[in-house]
């Protein structure tokens, strides 16, 4: 019998890897499948990608004869020709006419689709006996047929609030008072007395020790500061009202284990003429929650995820395809974390950041300030790219130390992740790059580098914090680390999460419909709490748009695309040892959240997509 041929070899490696991955995802779905994509049922799967047009094996381009080296600029040019440019925002590219091959396959689109049919239903069956908001409980009435999130049940209670700050769908904002750069009693009029006194009754003892100094300290203090939102930068829409709210967090160890603990919102930037709230003033306090919920939607939704996401990987998927051949191993490396990104910022620019679309209708801020918002955020990425890797995102929020804060599932499971990506584009870039020479000479890289970096106004893509050149491998590894977790990791933990938190309106509203309180006692009970909130028509905006883009649409896990990028068995071999790892992984968060209190599916690796695409 005839030994296999290297092709065939390859070819039944391929296929080993696919059925091991296919039975991975299906044990793993038995353990624990996200509420939206339950609805979703078996009718769209992932298919098996078909390979692409040119299987040749990766190669560094000055490391190919004159001729291969032409054929690749040709190509180069070409393809720019394809990938011309426009601009969404005035420091975010995106591609001028989407290309054919950037579209949404079969299993997306039809996943869309069935979802769009709920949500349609969904919205006729409330219409067929509608209720009125008169308390908040009501706001249960909206979920007919899309499921009901479990945060109705508790989004009063301060422990949910403060859980929210650790594994809700925005954990980039909680940062310790020994990382501001500002001194907190210059912005936050709170003094030991107060302080002291929501510690003594949330601990039940008539006696603290601490102080606000000795709190701070001591590492304990936390705050989320909106100062973002302040009103020389936001201006709020006619009958809607914004304010810029800072809420202070104490991480209390007295009791043997940590909770993180809500001290103070003092609802804008003024203090001592802001209004302070505690969580012993009742009704005032519930108020102050829901307009820092809302201040943190906004956030979250225009700055960490539309800005952080979406838009500042569309231009370094452009750049990518623009400068290096399809050949190029980091081209071949990233194409899968660039899968419909350009597609889903296409349909967000028709139906999300359109004048009359969902942004304007369900945000209490206008259009333009709202964009404004975005491309702040875009800025903020571009001229810090190394600070949003995450070990030192969050070293640089003070939030890195278990000592102080024992369980941040955003952090704790997102690093677990980050490190096996880290490995993963260690021993691939290693396949290619024998050596640091290999990065200095490879000028398709260099050129690549070039016009990530170079600002807009010169033609560029505007990433301008990045190095002048590459000069090792351990550089190269470092951005493309990070540029794969942002598209997938860090967007499936802020993406796949939301409809958990941010389509039940009382816990998380778009807008606030009545002015600010700046004194305490104007409210009278509970019930009046409902004329702070969105009435029918954008309710059913928040709640249709949430769901819409918080569900995982592409049928395929993390990291499950085989023969559609990858040809070369040492990748594929290297591929296969990043599942083999993250399926420890998946293990590994899932007891862990046997143990927690709230279960964070954020950094599951059968919860992520691969890219930034919904």
């Amino acid at each position: 019998m005839r030994s296999p041929t290297r092709q065939q070899r390859h070819q039944q490696l391929i296929k080993q890897y696919i059925l091991s991955r296919r039975t991975m995802l299906a044990l793993i779905g038995l353990a624990c499948a996200p509420a939206l994509e339950m609805l979703l049922g078996n009718e769209s799967r992932a298919t098996t990608p078909k390979p692409p047009a040119n299987p040749d094996i990766p190669t560094l381009p000055q490391k190919n004869p004159s001729a291969i080296q032409l054929e690749r600029k040709e190509q180069l040019s070409a393809v720019r020709l394809q990938y011309q440019l426009a601009f969404r925002l005035p420091n975010s590219a995106r591609v001028a006419t989407l290309p054919l091959q950037e579209v949404f396959d079969e299993g997306y689109s039809n996943n869309r689709a069935i979802l769009n049919q709920k949500v349609v239903a969904n919205q006729q069956a409330f219409f067929e006996s509608p209720k009125p908001f008169v308390t908040l409980e009501d706001y249960a009435a909206v979920f007919k047929v899309l499921p009901l999130p479990d945060i109705a049940k508790t989004f009063q209670s301060d422990a949910t609030f403060a859980q929210q700050r650790l594994s809700g769908p925005n954990p980039m904002e909680l940062t310790n008072v020994l990382a501001l750069n500002y001194n907190l009693q210059e912005k936050l009029g709170i003094t030991d007395e107060i302080f002291q006194t929501v510690l003594s009754s949330q601990r039940g003892k008539a006696y603290v020790r601490e102080t606000l100094n000795s709190a701070t300290q001591e590492g304990g203090l936390f705050v989320t500061d909106y100062a973002v939102l302040d009103s020389t930068r936001v201006t709020p829409k006619s009958n809607q009202f914004l304010t810029a709210p800072i809420a202070l967090y104490y991480a209390d160890r007295s009791r043997g284990n940590c909770r993180l603990i809500p001290i103070a919102i003092q609802l804008g930037q003024a203090p001592f003429e802001s209004l302070l709230c505690t969580p012993l003033d009742g009704i005032d306090w519930q108020i102050a929650k829901l307009i820092t919920q809302m201040a943190d939607f906004y956030v979250h939704e225009l700055i960490r995820h539309l800005g952080q996401t979406h838009l500042v990987l569309e231009p370094i998927a452009l750049a990518t395809v623009r400068e290096l051949a399809a050949v190029h191993p980091v081209n071949v490396l990233l194409k899968p974390h660039f899968e419909f990104t350009m597609a889903i910022n296409a349909l967000g620019d028709q139906v999300l950041i359109n004048p009359g679309g969902y942004v304007e209708i369900i945000l209490g801020g206008t259009l333009e300030s709202s964009l404004n918002l975005s491309e702040y955020g875009v800025s903020e990425w571009f001229n810090n790219f190394s600070n949003f890797a995450l070990p030192k995102n969050l070293r640089q929020r003070g939030v890195d130390e278990r000592s102080v804060l024992q369980d941040f599932p955003y952090r704790d499971d997102g690093l677990l992740v980050w490190n096996a990506l880290l490995d993963y584009v260690s021993r691939y870039i290693g396949i290619y790059y024998r050596s640091n020479r290999d990065v200095i000479e490879d000028f398709e890289l260099q050129n690549w580098l070039q016009a990530l970096r170079k600002s807009v106004s010169d033609g560029g893509f505007g990433v301008v914090s990045l190095p002048p050149r590459l000069t090792n491998r351990d550089q190269l590894i470092d951005l493309l680390t990070q540029i794969i977790f942002t598209a997938g990791p860090q967007h499936s933990a802020i993406a796949w999460i939301q409809y958990q938190y941010m389509s039940f309106i009382p816990n998380m509203p778009g807008a606030i419909y009545q002015p600010i309180p700046t004194v305490k006692g104007t409210i009278q009970d509970e019930l009046s709490l409902t004329r702070f909130l969105p009435g029918v028509e954008q309710t059913f905006a928040q709640v249709n748009v949430i769901a819409g883009i918080g569900t995982k649409l592409d049928p395929k896990a993390f990291t499950d695309f085989g023969v559609n990028s990858f040809q070369d068995p040492r990748a594929i071999n290297v591929l296969k040892s990043l599942q083999n790892r993250l399926e420890v992984v998946e293990k590994e968060i899932l007891q862990r959240n046997q143990r927690r209190e709230q279960f964070y599916p954020g950094f599951l690796p059968s919860h992520m997509a691969n890219s930034t695409s919904g």
